[in-house]
């Protein structure tokens, strides 16, 4: 198969300018400038030359971070702005809704407006200005002719108390179309050590003011998975858009639909997916040859435990090392519930007043059920544990014997697709899809720091 990647032509960003009041008689204008590139915002029309172009909308809003509240800041949201425009435009006058806005020299903006709390660096030290917390989401609901809004990240940085805001879209576009009247979902994934979605930094160069989004300990994500509403299947003949981090490429770049792979492209083809482009993949179709059966299975662990499960934590002196069984459907599955050789406890359970099984620290493992003739291919929890930015989890292909002198990674080897990442926030879904797993093998659901827990956990196996 021939393996090739187009750039469209860039479609505009609109935005507009900002009325930031700190007073109500007395309102402190931001002008904001578009990058004549790939829309970065949620509604795409079509302008007088028949190109793409994006619009603001009645009720969008946008973050302001200044330098007047501190060169260095922690824990911020920055200041937010609302638009009350009537008809869509591509220029806007936003106001803030907020109290307290303190002029700077220094401003950074973001939309689309998110109140997580973040830091912000103004000081340029290190030949970059920084502000953490912006986010892609690795689960992106599909529409029509235009991409989500809350995947639309865009950033504008203005220096020397400059009103003007320089708006740079921050992610790349993944453009295509399906050719199959049942496709229902689908993902986006390259290599896990190359992350297109979580949570990154924006850092802009202090002498270039170029634009970038890094990592720096928050969860990534090695895929974007996107549907409509996960049931309706998309239309055919029509263009849809998933947005995603730009970064260099380790790997092929693969689409799948429908759980099955449909295209895959070459690093050498694509080496890097670059800020403000769009790629157009093409109209994609499922492949000739009928699709191998695949088993889902829905273990639910939110009620009263199942007898031969332990219920409390700590409940031996030694790794637990124990195998308990789950029927569904009339077929007993085995798990095994163990911890690194070298625990001095047993720290896995189904603990009903958690709200499910947990793994109350990492390195504990939970051995996922072999099927003869069937390969795992898909892990989905749903985390019933507080939230908490440390936790996360990964699929290994065996137990530690020891956590003496030995890092998560250095002890395992992870499964394709099983990287260690986030589980991080209460009542969330969190998703492994897994490559070059083997039929009748054991998968270890490992916690790689903190605790996790779930409710639910959806296996699926294809067969082999």
């Amino acid at each position: 198969m021939k393996k090739s990647v187009f750039f469209l032509a860039a479609a505009a960003m609109a935005f507009a300018a900002c009325n930031i009041e700190i007073v109500p008689e007395n309102k402190v204008t931001f002008s904001a400038q578009c990058e004549t590139s790939p829309a970065s915002k949620a509604v795409l029309g079509i302008n007088g030359e028949s190109k793409p172009q994006t619009f603001w909308e009645f009720g969008d809003a946008i973050n302001i971070f200044s330098s007047g509240s501190g060169e260095t800041q922690s824990g911020v949201a920055g200041y937010q702005f609302v638009t009350s425009i009537g008809n869509k435009a591509t220029s806007a006058d936003f106001t803030c809704v907020d109290d307290g806005f303190v002029e700077g020299d220094l401003y950074y903006a973001t939309y689309p407006y998110r109140n997580n709390k973040r830091g912000v660096n103004f000081t340029g030290a290190d030949g970059t200005y920084r502000l953490a917390g912006l986010q892609i989401p690795a689960s992106q609901t599909l529409a029509v002719g235009t991409f989500d809004k809350s995947a639309a990240l865009s950033v504008a940085f203005a220096e020397g108390g400059s009103k003007s805001l320089q708006f740079k879209n921050a992610t790349a576009l993944i453009k295509f179309r399906v050719s199959d009247s049942d496709i229902v979902n689908g993902r986006i994934k390259v290599d896990d050590a190359d992350a297109i979605a979580g949570t990154f930094r924006a850092d802009v160069a202090t002498d270039t003011k170029a634009l970038s989004l890094e990592t720096y300990g928050q969860p990534v994500y090695s895929a974007v998975e996107f549907s409509i509403d996960g049931s309706t299947p998309l239309a055919t003949g029509t263009d849809y858009y998933v947005a995603v981090r730009p970064t260099s490429l380790t790997s092929s770049l693969k689409i799948y639909l429908n759980e099955t792979l449909v295209k895959t492209i070459d690093n050498s083809a694509l080496p890097a997916l670059e800020r403000n482009k769009i790629y157009n993949l093409g109209a994609l179709a499922l492949p000739a040859a009928p699709p191998k059966d695949k088993k889902t299975l829905v273990f639910d662990f939110s009620g009263d435990p199942l007898d031969g499960w332990p219920t409390a934590d700590k409940w031996k002196n030694a790794p637990g090392e124990l195998t308990c069984k789950y029927a569904l459907d009339g077929t007993e599955y085995s798990f095994f519930l163990t911890d690194v050789g070298n625990a001095s406890s047993a720290r896995m359970c189904w603990d009903k007043a958690k709200g499910g099984l947990i793994w109350y620290a990492g390195w504990r493992y939970l051995g996922l059920p072999a099927i003869s003739g069937y390969k795992l291919i898909k892990v989905s929890g749903v985390m019933c544990l507080g939230t908490n930015s440390k936790r996360k989890a990964g699929i290994v292909t065996a137990v530690a014997s020891t956590n003496d002198g030995e890092t998560v990674d250095s002890a395992h080897t992870f499964v394709s697709g099983g990287a260690s990442t986030g589980w991080t926030t209460q009542d969330t879904t969190y998703t492994f899809n897994l490559e070059g797993t083997e039929a009748n093998t054991v998968y270890y659901l490992l916690c790689t720091a903190t605790s996790i827990g779930v409710s639910s956990l959806e296996l699926v196996y294809e067969e082999i």
